[in-house]
């Protein structure tokens, strides 16, 4: 379960650069070679990393991309929707981790 929590963590810093793609290679990686030690699933660590990386870089905790043009649209400011949004995108993340890993892992 720390591994997964490991991966999420790293999924989620290389999505603050804005694309929440950039990081799938890491996560990848870092899931093909921690994986097997652990005996976890390394597809279910690479998914848990790349939910980390795009529920992260697409806006949902930092204001960018479709964030600011849902703001927008709502006519809230950016910066409260991420104040609003982080609790239960972080509580999210956490329950899929923890699922994929009793479930999958």
């Amino acid at each position: 379960v720390l591994v997964a929590f490991g991966v999420l963590i790293v999924g989620m810093i290389t999505g603050i650069d804005g694309s929440g793609f950039a990081g799938l290679p890491l996560t990848g990686s870092l899931s093909g070679a921690l994986g097997p030690a652990v005996g976890i699933d390394v597809t279910t660590l690479c998914a848990v990393g790349q939910m980390g990386a795009v529920w992260t870089g697409g806006g949902t905790l930092i204001a960018w991309s479709s964030l600011i043009a849902v703001a927008g649209f709502a006519r809230v400011p950016v910066l409260v929707m991420v104040r609003m949004l982080l609790v239960p995108v972080l509580t999210g993340l956490a329950a899929s981790t923890l699922f994929a890993v009793m479930f999958w892992g």
